[in-house]
This record gives C-alpha cells, sequence and structure tokens, in this order.
C-alpha cells in the first residue's frame, strides 16, 4: 500500500497518509460526499461555468469579424448565424446561472455549457473542416480545428469524480467521432481518427486534472470543517451544513430535527483529573453519538462540551426515538468510572415554525437548558403552546 500511496502523492500532490477507503470512495462516485463538500463542488463548477459562458460567448463572437474577411457572403452568412445562436445559448447561461447546493443544477449548467459548443462544431464542421487535417490551410480552419480540444481541455477547470470524468469523456468522445463520421466526405478515415486520438489524449489529461482538483477539495473541506479532538463537523461547518438542510426541508416542507447535547457536570472533569482526561471523554463520547446516527445525519462540536445533531427528514418523535437509543448505549464512562450523562433539547422544524436555523437551534439549546436545570441526565422536547381557543359569541 506504501507504494500506491507514493504514486498518489506524485501525481496529486496530496499526501498518501489521505489516501483512505473512504478518501477513495469519495473520489469515485459523490454517494458518500458530505452537504458541506456537494454545496461547495456545485458553487465551484457553477462558478466557473458562468466564467467559461461568457468567455466562451465573447471570443465566439469576435470570430465573425475573421470570418468576415476569410470566407464567402454565402458561407459567412451561414457561419454568423451559427455563432450568433451559440453566443446567445452561452450568454443567456452566464447571467441565468445562479449559486445552488445542488449537484443537479451544477450538472445541468455543465451539459448546457458542453452541448451547446459540440452543436456549434456540429454545424460549422461540415462547412470549414469537411476533411480535417486537409481542410487546414488558414488562421480561421486552424481556429475551427483547435475547438474541439478546447472543448475537451474545459473539463480540467472543473472537480469532477472519477465517474463524472469518465462518463463526461464517453459521451464527449461519442459526439465527436459522431460528427467526424458525418462530417467526412471521403472514404479515407485517418485524418478525423487522428484527430480523435488526439482527442483521447487531452480528455485523459483532463480528466486526470479534473480528479486531481476533486482530491484537493475532498482533502481541503475534510481538514478544514472537521474537529481534529472528535472528528465531528466544526461549528463554522455545522453552521453551513444547518443553513443548506433548512433552506431544503423550508423549500420541501420536510422535516428536520435539531439535538442539542450538553456534557454534565463536564467542567468537574477538566478540574478534578485535567484536560487529558476530558478530551478522552469528548472522544469517546462523539464516537457513541456517531455510532448511533444514521449516514444522512450530521454531529458537530457546538462548544467544548457541546454538540448538535442534524436529523434531516426527522420529526420530533423520530429524534426521540433516537436519542433513546442513544441514551440506552451510554456515552462511556466518567474518569471515576461513573456513567457520562448528558443533558438534551430536541426541536423540529415544522412544528415549532422557525424562521432561521438559528430559532430552531435555540430552540433545542432552550430545551436543554431547562432538561440541566430540572436535574441533568434527561432530555426535553420542543412543543409549541396549544392556540388559544377562539370565543364563541353568545346568540341571543
Amino acid at each position: 500500500m506504501s507504494w500506491l500511496r507514493s504514486i498518489f502523492k506524485l501525481l496529486t500532490g496530496v499526501s498518501g497518509e489521505k489516501l483512505t477507503v473512504e478518501h477513495m470512495g469519495r473520489l469515485l462516485t459523490s454517494v458518500n460526499h458530505s452537504p458541506l463538500l456537494t454545496r461547495r463542488r456545485s458553487l465551484v463548477i457553477l462558478s466557473r461555468i458562468r466564467l467559461l459562458s461568457f468567455v466562451a460567448a465573447i471570443l465566439i463572437l469576435t470570430g465573425i469579424l475573421i470570418d468576415y474577411i476569410y470566407y464567402d457572403p454565402e458561407t459567412f452568412i451561414k457561419l454568423a448565424s451559427f455563432r450568433g445562436a451559440a453566443a446567445t445559448i452561452l450568454f443567456i447561461l452566464t447571467f441565468a446561472t445562479r449559486n445552488s447546493d445542488s449537484l443537479q443544477s451544477a450538472y445541468r449548467a455543465l451539459f448546457i455549457f458542453v452541448g451547446t459548443n459540440v452543436i456549434y462544431q456540429a454545424l460549422y464542421q461540415p462547412i470549414v473542416l469537411p476533411d480535417y487535417l486537409q481542410s487546414i490551410v488558414d488562421l480561421p480552419t486552424a481556429g475551427y480545428a483547435l475547438y474541439p480540444f478546447l472543448i475537451a481541455a474545459c473539463f480540467a477547470l472543473f472537480p469532477l469524480n472519477i465517474k463524472e470524468s469518465f462518463l463526461g469523456a464517453v459521451l464527449f468522445l461519442t459526439a465527436e467521432l459522431l460528427i467526424v463520421t458525418l462530417a467526412t466526405t471521403d472514404l479515407n478515415p485517418q485524418p478525423g481518427l487522428g484527430v480523435l486520438i488526439a482527442l483521447c489524449s487531452a480528455c485523459a489529461l483532463s480528466s486526470f486534472s479534473a480528479i486531481s482538483q476533486m482530491s484537493y477539495m475532498v482533502s481541503l473541506v475534510e481538514q478544514a470543517s472537521v474537529d481534529s479532538l472528535t472528528n465531528c463537523y466544526s461549528r463554522n461547518s455545522g453552521e453551513e451544513i444547518l443553513d443548506v438542510q433548512f433552506r431544503i426541508a423550508s423549500r420541501q416542507q420536510s422535516h428536520l430535527s435539531v439535538v442539542f447535547l450538553d456534557i454534565d457536570s463536564f467542567k468537574v472533569i477538566n478540574d478534578r483529573y485535567g484536560h487529558e482526561a476530558g478530551d478522552k471523554v469528548l472522544t469517546t463520547a462523539a464516537k457513541l453519538i456517531r455510532r448511533n446516527l444514521r449516514e444522512s445525519d450530521v454531529s458537530i462540536r457546538w462548544g467544548g462540551e457541546e454538540f448538535l445533531m442534524i436529523l434531516p427528514h426527522t420529526d420530533a418523535d423520530g429524534a426521540t426515538r433516537a436519542i433513546r437509543r442513544l441514551r440506552a448505549s451510554g456515552l462511556g464512562k466518567r474518569p471515576d468510572g461513573k456513567p457520562l450523562t448528558a443533558s438534551i433539547g430536541i426541536a423540529e422544524l415544522q412544528s415549532s415554525n422557525a424562521e432561521t436555523w438559528m430559532d430552531l437551534v435555540e430552540l433545542a439549546d432552550a430545551e436543554m437548558y431547562k432538561a440541566k436545570t430540572n436535574g441533568k441526565d434527561d432530555f426535553r422536547v420542543f412543543m409549541p403552546k396549544p392556540k388559544p381557543k377562539s370565543k364563541m359569541s353568545k346568540t341571543a
């Protein structure tokens, strides 16, 4: 395994220690990506789509002047119409694309960008470069011949996993093969075959760059977002995840529960046994908390001995059952051998009608405080106050 780590570090520049099964799984597909990583990747892809679309639209429109100089009026009109249509779509993509937490939005924008450029190439190819390399005689034709390589190079600018890079390369090369097959006017396949081989190499290099970016992003997000002691998300990253989950739940009118957990009498542990013993208690408690959560749930170290749990698609009853399981399995032992206990508060979005994620956390925190002041080692669930009954007007 050491030689594989060495090759990984040589090719990507990322420490070979990051080459774990979990890390490789994140590079292979997006199934196990955290909401934070998904959001960061979506934002990067969309921002680069906007930039590339704007630059491509400007360059495509600029080429109209060159076409006007070199081509006859009939050919120029056709090429100008193709350029105008492609530039219009790219401009629309530039200004219509908005930031989103969803990878589906990023995939859609990427598909439109690549599809527009490939269709534009398919339209001009039979007119300008029917036989590819034999048709390259001057500056305009050289530019048209270079265009598919520019499309392939664009893939290198996006953080894509192995599955996405492979599917993107296959779809792009299949489209190029169809273009070459339909555009070639004679029976000599060598010019088009040579271009496809070169494009395969370009796609391979672009895919490597995209996967390397993905590897860097995974490593950076892991380092910046995870608390080194407990391996839970840090508070800053947790707030970002909570913001995403709150907006998704509000938009879909789905359940979202927040659990606020505070370890009881933790200051006594630090004062009596030292901070090293306190760190050990926190590490064990965090491990047991994560073990009792689902893969879709999120655990956050909110403060010193405070933890916040985000339970998507979970109502108050479901969150209560999860906390009962956690309390039954325990949070570990205190240094004196006694069970470690915690005070816990639960709040759910739909039943609380919280307007922001901060309100939801405050409600769970308030319930935790009630459990703490009422004897500790307990949990409370926020229950909305019943609406007062309207007085019936007396009938005569």
